[in-house]
């Protein structure tokens, strides 16, 4: 009988809003009121989607291993308020500086989320798979090779209520050493050419898994490097190679120099890119600074050139789109940063469009 009671005041606490009973206000998310003073209908209907690229967080419930303790996660989650961020700005100010001040990393993003951004309350694209990403999972206690079976067990869990499509295996290769810009885990500037991570490359062709990185123009070079040491095993570069323009880095400058990387990039045949990605701060378009979201017009108009240039280097059949959420709502919400995309693209076919936005994925994941 006491513990059938026991589990009763379980149910029941696990019910009860904790801010609530602070006097604190119930949690909206400052990332889901900004996006929310802006929609618009999804343009091109005709044209479905793959979504090749997103990410799923709940610190509440997986610990990723965030680089402060855990009392002050806890507080965070309580307060979530400027407060509670300029303290996190305090424990690690690259989090800030490179995920922006709305920290969408921090705000629950799970299945249901995703659904919901995906609807956009009933204005939304149709949308016929998504693909599930990795994104530096951390499991306290095991070896770094073992990792991932936390996040394996996650995404097989919410697979469950909300099929995913997962075929491949990704590594992140960002790198600046930069104090105020957050690097990729597991990686440095010579991971791309370490005989160690290179032995374990050359098994994914043996296994039939695509390799996904994301890294910053600097890094595109070793990667265009591994890509000719393994041409067949199949390499998406993600985000466009992000070229950057924070910080120590200025877009004006590092645009040709991106520019003539893609394109030594894109003569290796096993090489293809996402397009999408440049809603985050590496870019520096500044979208996430606005009081309010910006239009896909705008958007697209910033985004265009980088779309274009891949296009034109890769070829329509070598190139995917993704959302990169909830990453990329730092700048717009999930129907905008789509109907941007599309707007990039609209002097296509629509052959070729339903290519880059289904088809092209559905080929090159094998689904």
């Amino acid at each position: 009988m006491a513990c059938e009671c026991c589990c009763g005041l379980a149910k029941l606490l696990a019910g009860v809003d904790v801010r609530f009973l602070l006097g604190l206000r119930k949690h909206k998310w400052p990332i889901n009121e900004w996006n929310a003073q802006y929609e618009e209908d999804a343009v091109d209907p005709e044209i479905e989607i793959l979504d090749a690229h997103h990410h799923f967080f709940d610190f509440r419930n997986h610990d990723k291993g965030l680089p402060f303790p855990r009392w002050v996660l806890k507080l965070t989650y309580l307060q979530y308020d400027v407060d509670s961020m300029a303290n996190l700005e305090k424990q690690d100010p690259k989090l800030i500086h490179s995920f922006g001040s709305r920290l969408p990393l921090l705000t629950p993003y799970m299945g249901e989320e995703l659904m919901k951004d995906i609807e956009g309350n009933g204005r939304g694209h149709k949308v016929v798979g998504t693909i599930y990403m990795e994104c530096g999972w951390k499991t306290p206690g095991v070896e770094e090779c073992m990792e991932p079976v936390g996040e394996a067990a996650m995404v097989s869990e919410v697979h469950a209520k909300y099929p995913l499509l997962c075929k491949g295996i990704r590594h992140g290769l960002a790198y600046t050493g930069h104090p105020l810009m957050a690097d990729a885990a597991h990686c440095d500037a010579n991971t791309a050419s370490d005989p160690k991570f290179r032995e374990g490359f050359g098994l994914l062709a043996k296994y039939g898994f695509v390799f996904d990185s994301w890294l910053f123009h600097p890094q595109i070079a070793p990667l265009t490097e591994l890509a000719e040491a393994f041409p067949d095993t199949t390499i998406v570069c993600d985000h466009m190679g992000y070229p950057l323009g924070l910080i120590d880095y200025k877009s004006e400058e590092v645009f040709p120099e991106w520019k003539q990387l893609m394109a030594r990039l894109a003569k290796c045949p096993n090489v293809m890119v996402k397009i999408g990605g440049f809603g985050m701060r590496w870019p520096n378009f500044g979208f996430d600074e606005r009081p309010k979201p910006a239009s896909s017009d705008e958007i697209a108009a910033a985004w265009k050139p980088y779309v274009l240039h891949c296009l034109e280097v890769f070829g329509v059949d070598r190139c995917i789109m993704e959302s990169n959420f909830p990453m990329d709502k730092i700048s717009c919400n999930y129907t905008v940063c789509f109907n941007a995309l599309k707007k990039c693209v609209r002097g296509y076919s629509l052959e070729d469009r339903r290519k880059l936005f289904e088809g092209n994925a559905r080929r090159i994941y094998k689904l």
